[in-house]
């Protein structure tokens, strides 16, 4: 399971001049997934798309399941709660993941008015899934491998070329009547449950080293603590106070993987005031000591 990604997404794609980037993910032995591919639930602000190279994926886009198969165009738009999940051993899949404030232009013209506002204003969503038996697939998908090879191959002016590639990628999107309005992908209630669930996790995780307790949670969520334990439980299988321990152990293997300090130090800096209680809870989670996982770490670094 990859841990990298928590709930909001804090990883900078790109850099402030050219706020772009293409990934390539594959499975498989010497690997970072070499058992399969897993990124946890999580949002970022800037709009992804996803080309399925090899094999089939489980994907959910604001708490909606959806499969993806080989040769399937995936389009996840910015603030969009999402997670991605290879089904089996052998997959593969380019990422281009872009901040979509560059596409915007400061002169009111037509394409601006029609097609890059109501795209930044969230007025107009990106479709979910294009298949290759879709209409205009083949041009689409066309756009979509000169986008990943112009990334890969970084020319001189690739960022140039990239961006324009893109507009010319959501006028084709425009062509074929693929946008979606935003009005049309979620009940007001769906987006309720949504940022409500945003809320909790982003206070937890902002938090984790503070004493939280379900009563916190619940006021900010604007719920009472048992509606809270319900819906949380619904959508992350696991209630809030489960999540924020989970979360807690999570950011003390990363100390214990990259620090010398002591397990009393790293219990505490994890939000643990008990350090028998986090050693129970550790092992629990990951079925070694914390200086047994400790241990393995190191192992692996000089295997």
């Amino acid at each position: 399971m990859n841990k990298e990604y928590s709930l909001e997404e804090n990883v900078q794609h790109g850099t402030k001049e050219r706020p772009l980037t293409i990934m390539n993910f594959c499975t498989g032995k010497g690997t970072s997934y070499p058992d399969h591919f897993f990124v946890e639930r999580h949002w970022h602000y800037n709009t992804e798309i996803l080309k399925i190279r090899k094999g089939s994926y489980k994907a959910e886009i604001n708490l909606e399941t959806l499969y993806l198969q080989e040769g399937d165009i995936c389009m996840i738009n910015s603030g969009e709660l999402h997670l991605l999940e290879g089904i089996g051993s052998h997959t593969l899949h380019d990422a281009l993941i872009y901040n979509q404030s560059i596409l915007g232009f400061s002169y009111e013209d037509e394409m601006q008015e029609k097609l890059i506002h109501p795209l930044l204003s969230h007025k107009l969503v990106l479709p979910r899934i294009i298949h290759p038996s879709d209409t205009g697939y083949k041009q689409l998908n066309h756009r979509v491998e000169h986008l990943i090879e112009l990334g890969e191959k970084k020319t001189d002016d690739w960022y140039f070329q990239l961006k324009l590639e893109i507009l010319q990628f959501l006028i084709d999107l425009n062509r074929y009547g693929l946008f979606i309005s935003s009005a049309d992908t979620a009940t007001a209630f769906e987006k309720e449950r949504i940022d409500r669930y945003k809320r909790i996790v982003s206070l937890i995780e902002d938090n984790y080293t503070s004493a939280l307790t379900l009563q916190m949670l619940a006021q900010a969520a604007g719920c009472n603590p048992q509606y809270l334990c319900r819906f949380f439980k619904e959508i992350a299988g696991i209630s809030p106070i489960q999540y924020l321990i989970r979360y807690r152990i999570q950011q003390a293997e990363r100390l214990l993987g990259n620090t010398t300090k002591t397990i009393l130090e790293i219990s505490l800096d994890s939000g643990f005031d008990n350090v028998s209680y986090f050693i129970r809870q550790f092992k629990k989670q990951n079925g070694l000591t914390p200086n047994e996982y400790r241990k393995r770490c190191h192992l692996d670094l000089f295997q």
